[in-house]
């Protein structure tokens, strides 16, 4: 009796040092497609909205109205309006920084959809299968388009449905052409039909939608080309004129902090917000 319990004893003795020397290595479970694409996108995220939240407190507030009665009254109004215009611009940055993340991201998607409807409608009368041809759109160089079927062919590889992993492409990715598309492919799997054909119809009709807006943004960007020409070239040349001559009878009109204001700041940033409204108004599918 008395052996078998120091025989129990000395055998989990043993197992308890050798658990110690050598633990076991666990093996990490393999994450989903998404959850990583969510811990990217969950860091940037959480870094702006700490960003925004410092910005909006009111101690930072309080800070930042001090540092600027503290500028304003040891140093020139030059500077106090840089200091202005410095966060004024951070500010905005932070705030509009998802929607400039996303035009970046998916500025090409637009142009490579109608061609790579057409692949798909190609690669559908051969016979091939749906998921076969998403797969040939990811190898094919599409740019954010092949990313993003990729992504989907990888959502279905771990379990989700096909429905669903397609509508999820959707909510990403803000594109009217893509959406159609990808009703008309979800509605296809769910009641039947020649997908080919409906997809290269698809293909025609955002090419001829694209056609329509790329002429009425040309137009629109007539009259913006003599505004932009007026305001960088004209406008500084003119105003500088006009300065020389009010210096030579007047004396000095203007400082030379408030000329590089003028100049060096004001001037060049009328400049950059006409080069982003002319980019906003490009067409967009």
């Amino acid at each position: 009796m008395l052996e078998n319990i120091f025989i129990t004893i000395g055998d989990a003795t043993l197992t308890i040092i050798n658990l110690i020397k050598n633990p076991p290595i666990k093996s990490k479970p393999k994450e989903k497609p998404n959850a990583t694409y969510k811990k990217q996108t969950t860091k940037t995220e959480i870094l702006r909205k700490q960003l925004l939240t410092y910005m909006s407190n009111r101690k930072t507030i309080y800070l930042l109205i001090i540092g600027l009665t503290i500028l304003i009254l040891t140093t020139s109004p030059e500077i106090s309006g840089i200091y202005i215009v410095t966060i004024i611009m951070t500010y905005i940055f932070l705030k509009h920084y998802p929607q400039i993340k996303e035009q970046r991201e998916y500025s090409d998607l637009n142009h490579e959809l109608p061609y790579a409807l057409r692949h798909m409608s190609i690669e559908l009368k051969s016979g091939k299968g749906l998921h076969d041809t998403l797969l040939t759109i990811r190898n094919a160089n599409y740019g954010s388009l092949s990313k993003e079927f990729n992504r989907v062919l990888e959502e279905i590889k771990f379990g989700e449905t096909t429905e669903k992993a397609l509508i999820e492409m959707t909510h990403r990715v803000k594109s009217e052409g893509l959406t159609r598309s990808i009703h008309q492919i979800i509605g296809t799997l769910r009641v039947g039909g020649n997908l080919a054909n409906s997809l290269e119809i698809i293909a025609k009709d955002i090419s001829f939608d694209m056609q329509i807006k790329l002429k009425e943004f040309s137009q629109k960007l007539n009259s913006f080309i003599l505004i932009y020409t007026f305001i960088a070239i004209l406008a500084p040349v003119i105003s500088l004129i006009m300065l020389m001559a009010g210096s030579t009878v007047m004396g000095d009109v203007v400082s030379s902090g408030l000329m590089f204001m003028i100049y060096g700041i004001f001037f060049p940033l009328i400049v950059v917000f006409m080069g982003v409204l002319i980019k906003r108004f490009e067409p967009k599918i």
